[in-house]
């Protein structure tokens, strides 16, 4: 027999349900004080139903909208529209039962009370979305940082695969058996990668360094080669120590030069263009489509649902990467705020 699975509740669940049960409880009890338990349930479901109206209205739509987003004015704009609409069906429910009530005692009170009770409602469901939405802030922030660790690890280990760093490694050694000027820097440039990598992307970079260690991987990937690539960087950035987050570029890039068969095929390209649209970076890659590798396959490396998965955590919008393709182009657009 298969065990039941355990329901986890959140502490926005728990909350609710716990107010919700003293609250109905509450005006069940006052309401029996003064009438019939038949009319007391009655009044009590009625009142229960406003109350819930007030308190999603405000938890699920005014407060993430308009407080949330600093829009203060249109929150409180909506708001007194809701109490407005509440305050005259809530008066009229009430007169529908025993006005003389212990509850209410004088028909004048009846407004004061029922208006007070609405923004009180209304009060909470705000500090209570507030409280939540803090919660989950900081919860992401934590899921951020191991995200962080977790991609650095993945991206020595796969990104920079084994096959690269094997390739690079011999052919420095061969430059350096030839005593080649170039194997010094080629040497330093793999240097600086890695550091880069291991030590430097934990939190924001500048662009520049992300700059320069696309560059180093390209260069470093040259070597492979005695022919000139055809990878081209464009950069028309001049705010180059603007902060973006780390190592988003670089897995692209070297799924772009895995997947365009760069250095097989004659005709394979990749071409990388960055520039700056309102403090936000926009990446545009481009590469040919090889016949030799597909883009489902993502045995290797990071892959773009890493790249995504960052995305979502980073709470940025739908269109921050696009991908459009031909039968023979592949193009991924990546738009990331800078700082």
């Amino acid at each position: 027999m298969t065990p039941l699975k355990k329901i986890k509740f959140s502490f926005s669940t728990n909350a609710q349900i716990a107010f919700w049960a003293l609250l109905f409880l509450f005006i069940l009890y006052i309401s029996y004080m003064s009438m019939g338990f038949t009319m007391a349930l009655s009044r009590a479901l009625l009142i229960f139903l406003c109350h819930l109206i007030n308190f999603y209205v405000v938890f699920s739509f005014l407060t993430p909208s308009y407080f949330e987003k600093k829009k203060y004015f249109s929150f409180a704009a909506g708001i007194l529209l809701l109490i407005l609409l509440l305050t005259p069906f809530r008066l009229w429910l009430e007169k529908g039962f025993a006005i003389n009530s212990a509850l209410y005692g004088a028909r004048k009170n009846i407004f004061g009370l029922v208006l007070f009770s609405e923004i009180a409602i209304a009060a909470f469901s705000s500090l209570l979305r507030i409280a939540v939405s803090t919660t989950e802030t900081k919860r992401r922030i934590v899921e951020m940082g191991k995200l962080n660790l977790e991609t650095e690890l993945k991206f020595l280990k796969s990104q920079m695969s084994p096959h690269f760093l094997f390739n690079t490694i011999n052919n420095v050694y061969s430059l350096s058996l030839s005593k080649s000027d170039k194997a010094p820097e080629a040497l330093l440039k793999l240097s600086e990668l890695l550091r880069y990598l291991l030590y430097e992307c934990n939190h924001q970079v500048s662009l520049c360094r992300e700059v320069d260690a696309l560059q180093s991987y390209i260069e470093l990937f040259q070597l492979r080669y005695e022919e000139p690539l055809n990878i081209l960087l464009i950069s028309s950035i001049e705010k180059k120590e603007m902060g973006i987050e780390p190592m988003l570029l670089i897995p692209i890039l070297e799924n772009a030069v895995k997947h365009s068969a760069i250095g097989v095929e004659k005709n394979a390209f990749v071409l990388i263009r960055l520039n700056e649209e309102g403090g936000t970076l926009k990446a545009n890659f481009q590469n040919s489509k090889s016949k030799i590798f597909h883009y489902d396959d993502e045995a290797s490396g990071i892959g773009l649902q890493n790249i995504k998965k960052r995305l979502s955590m980073l709470q940025l919008k739908e269109d921050a990467l696009r991908i459009n393709e031909t039968e023979s182009i592949f193009e991924l657009t990546l738009k990331i705020p800078a700082q």
